[in-house]
């Protein structure tokens, strides 16, 4: 007796998600958006090939760039350098007076920010007692979510004030002159220090974001022993970054043991700050001030 064949059966296909203009699309992740009872949208979750869930937007998040926040406990390395070359990319990222130089900063930042994995206070416990403990802990994950924070930034051609941390929910401000592009020693090391100098400034930029946001402060800058307490935190970012990444630069290590790393040890033990002033959606740059140190 034969047996009748079996009928083939169609597995069905998963509903695909609708795309809504208002969720950023992020172009290797499934956009999934949320809806409330009455249609209103309030996020999305974002899931990578085999289905975890690695990002989630927000629509009333007011702290991570496009609002969307990456969990990069459940990412891979790979997924991490796609989420910051999305995260930099201009289209995502709001530039202003860069002048072409964009893609030099998403391709440091994806060159150099998996490079640094060492994150050792400094042995010198004057400088090591500068941490700032209340915040958060000096860790790669830090390191990802302080700049998955970074949603403006601006390259001035002169600082306005003494201080480098002038941020305020989500902007940052290189100093042209000091900082990047132009800065004294820029064409006297390798290209490598270049990026590292471009990497380690940017970290340093979004501990000045990250740090009061984690402690629920209304901008970067509230009063001036607050202020004093976020340059602490971030120099020592700084200094964390310089150290681990500028070993792989030993033909330069003239510049960065006794330039560069030399003066910020000198700046967090001594360094102070006018009161703060007034935070602007956009800088407008003036001259300096006050008296300022020379810096590398």
């Amino acid at each position: 007796m034969m047996l009748p064949k079996p009928t083939a059966t169609t597995q069905p296909s998963p509903t695909p998600c609708p795309k809504v203009a208002t969720v950023p699309q992020i172009g290797w992740l499934e956009t999934c958006p949320e809806f409330d009872a009455q249609g209103k949208l309030l996020g999305a979750r974002y899931r990578n090939l085999v289905g975890t869930h690695i990002a989630s937007f927000d629509a009333a998040d007011k702290f991570h760039n496009n609002q969307v926040t990456w969990h990069w406990e459940h990412m891979t390395a790979q997924e991490k350098d796609n989420a910051l070359r999305w995260l930099f990319d201009p289209q995502q990222m709001h530039y202003v007076n860069f002048e072409n130089h964009e893609f030099w900063l998403v391709e440091s930042i994806a060159k150099w920010i998996p490079r640094l994995i060492d994150f050792t206070l400094p042995g010198d416990a004057m400088v090591a007692a500068h941490w700032q403990g209340d915040g958060p802990p000096m860790n790669q994950q830090s390191l990802y979510e302080a700049l998955s924070r970074i949603k403006t930034i601006v390259l001035i051609p002169e600082r306005r004030t003494c201080n480098y941390g002038y941020s305020h929910l989500g902007l940052i401000e290189f100093g042209g002159e000091t900082v990047l592009f132009t800065a004294p020693g820029w064409q006297k090391v390798s290209q490598a220090s270049r990026e590292i100098f471009t990497t380690v400034w940017t970290i340093k930029e979004a501990m000045v974001i990250y740090y009061p946001q984690a402690l629920g402060w209304s901008s970067a800058c509230p009063n001036e022993s607050d202020h004093i307490k976020n340059e602490n935190y971030s120099t020592l970012w700084l200094i964390q970054a310089m150290t681990a990444l500028t070993r792989v630069v030993p033909q330069d290590g003239w510049y960065w043991e006794e330039s560069a790393i030399a003066l910020q040890l000198r700046v967090i033990k001594t360094q102070t700050f006018p009161a703060c002033a007034a935070p602007l959606l956009l800088p407008t740059p003036q001259p300096n001030r006050e008296p300022c140190l020379t810096l590398p």
